[in-house]
């Protein structure tokens, strides 16, 4: 059996998940306990946690939104239009203490395979899914979540510079 539970996110977990937050993202990219509130209540189906099989303990998470916009911007990346087909992905983080295991892979891979496209309903709605990352990172998500480079993002979020990425439903 699997040493992780993929579950919704609810609003219990939301102290823990921000935890994680503030420990995974400098200051000026972390999401706010409002956000992630927000997230958690108005786009639920899209918040999934990797779960600690034997301690329940939250290990990781990816959260995101919809939009009905192409392409991420500020406004697509802080608001959730339910009527949107364009899932912006937040956040793809794995507790500090649970890093180098192999947590982020399992939590990418099911979150892509089978939380969103793997589920008939969600894939009818999910077009496309976009996201911004760091350079360190492009490899990554190009390798376990299936995700193709777009090139540099005209988003500025921080002090350094974030790359646009896009993984398109089969259909």
């Amino acid at each position: 059996s699997s040493p992780y539970v993929y579950t919704a996110c609810s609003s219990d977990d939301i102290a823990d998940v921000y935890a994680i937050e503030r420990a995974s993202y400098p200051a000026d990219e972390a999401a706010s306990l409002e956000s992630l509130t927000m997230r958690c209540a108005e786009a639920n189906e899209f918040f999934m946690l990797c779960r600690c099989s034997s301690t329940n303990a939250i290990l990781g998470y990816v959260c995101s939104t919809l939009t009905a916009r192409e392409t991420l911007d500020h406004d697509s990346m802080t608001t959730h239009d339910a009527s949107g087909s364009t899932l912006c992905v937040h956040s793809v983080v794995v507790a500090p203490s649970w890093r180098s295991r192999g947590v982020g892979k399992a939590l990418l891979g099911r979150y892509c395979d089978e939380w969103i496209f793997g589920d008939a309903r969600l894939r009818q709605r999910v077009r496309v899914m976009r996201l911004l990352c760091k350079d360190n990172l492009i490899a990554f998500y190009q390798t376990y979540g299936g995700f193709t480079l777009d090139g540099e993002s005209s988003v500025v979020h921080g002090a350094e510079t974030w790359f646009d990425m896009h993984r398109r439903a089969e259909f």
